[in-house]
């Protein structure tokens, strides 16, 4: 099911709960006025993948508003990440204004995704991975920026090795240093790098995330691009090693 197409619709008919439903809910008044023609989506809606959804666009909404201003680079950059179906920009745009009005007040939105995936880490850490994009679409993450994400992997319960890791995974870096990607340091043996790399590659398999409910291909697709560079930095540590 395409997620975005059902946000505003889930969230007027009730179907999110709690801070981010509400949120939702706002924009979805707003958007959708007192038109009563919008498709319910019924049964067929995944909360736990709408809740998914709803974070990832508030939340780098209001990381894109942590330094005071929103460019359209950063806003143009989370429609292409996520791979927003055109059809449904207008309803996501909704929600995503009405969150980056101010980045304040972003707490209890992490809370409630930190308590609906605190079982499945990863499905957190793409979060993560999702904000970290955003913040460096411009080139330059603000020091307000990296603020703000530190503050909600806290919130999300990650540690410091694993926060640098996600800093440090984008695809460019394969090159420059694929052991930051995998959090790995150069003195360590083959042996105990390919240990990490089974690790990471078993928490981040595209699987896990449809094992938790995720089945958006939009979201499936980014978590196999997540899950690739993480392969690509242990065959570069294997070829530097000229052990592959």
């Amino acid at each position: 099911m395409n997620v975005w197409k059902y946000l505003l619709a889930a969230s007027l008919g009730n179907m999110i709960a709690g801070p981010l439903g509400a949120i939702a809910f706002t924009a979805g008044a707003f958007f959708l006025g007192k038109k009563n023609n919008f498709r319910n989506p019924g049964a067929a809606f995944n909360k736990q993948q709408g809740i998914y959804a709803l974070g990832l666009v508030v939340l780098c909404a209001k990381l894109a508003k942590a330094d005071g201003r929103v460019t359209k680079d950063e806003i143009s950059k989370f429609k292409k990440i996520f791979r927003i179906p055109n059809e449904n920009m207008k309803e996501v745009g909704a929600i995503w204004n009405e969150a980056a009005q101010s980045s304040a007040g972003f707490e209890p939105y992490a809370e409630q995704l930190s308590a609906t995936f605190r079982r499945s880490p990863q499905m957190l850490e793409q979060i993560i991975l999702g904000l970290f994009e955003i913040g460096y679409a411009d080139h330059d993450l603000s020091n307000p920026e990296l603020r703000y994400i530190k503050k909600v992997s806290q919130i999300f319960g990650i540690d410091q090795q694993t926060f640098n890791r996600l800093r440090n995974s984008r695809p460019e870096f394969n090159k420059e240093d694929p052991f930051k990607v995998l959090g790995a340091k150069k003195s360590q043996s083959t042996s105990e790098i390919k240990k990490i790399y089974r690790n990471l590659a078993r928490k981040n398999h595209p699987d896990s995330l449809r094992s938790s409910g995720i089945t958006d291909p939009s979201l499936i697709k980014k978590a196999k691009e997540n899950f690739q560079n993480i392969n690509d930095a242990y065959q570069q540590i294997l070829k530097m090693r000229g052990e592959s």
